[in-house]
């Protein structure tokens, strides 16, 4: 028990850096940047948005916010998927859910292209 009890404010501490990327740019700024069977969480204003283009070409959009607890999901280039680094859960590139714990898909969301 000692030692869970040294390991939980650690833990808690790794949690809470993850939502620091609340507050960092895109990765990209422009969707053009993203290329066929890539995705990239994009900034507007005080949103972040994950879009994803297929490999036909067609983007797909939708909240970068995790279902689960508001952490900024991250693309997965290996498996093509959204990936929550606060608790694991995992979204397709259009935001459905594959595992969780989140129980939903991410939001989706209307997106203007930048002009």
């Amino acid at each position: 028990m000692p030692r869970a009890g040294a390991t939980f404010p650690r833990e808690n501490s790794k949690s809470e850096g993850e939502y620091a990327h609340w507050l960092t740019l895109g990765e990209v700024s422009k969707v053009e940047e993203i290329k066929p069977g890539m995705g990239a969480v994009i900034r507007r204003g005080s949103s972040k948005f994950a879009v994803s283009r297929d490999d036909k070409g067609s983007l797909h959009t939708c909240s970068a916010v995790c279902s689960h607890l508001g952490c900024i999901v991250s693309w997965n280039s290996t498996e093509h998927t959204w990936d929550c680094p606060c608790h694991g859960s995992r979204f397709t590139p259009d935001g459905k859910l594959l595992n969780g714990p989140a129980l939903g898909p991410l939001e989706k969301v209307a997106f203007k292209l930048a002009k």
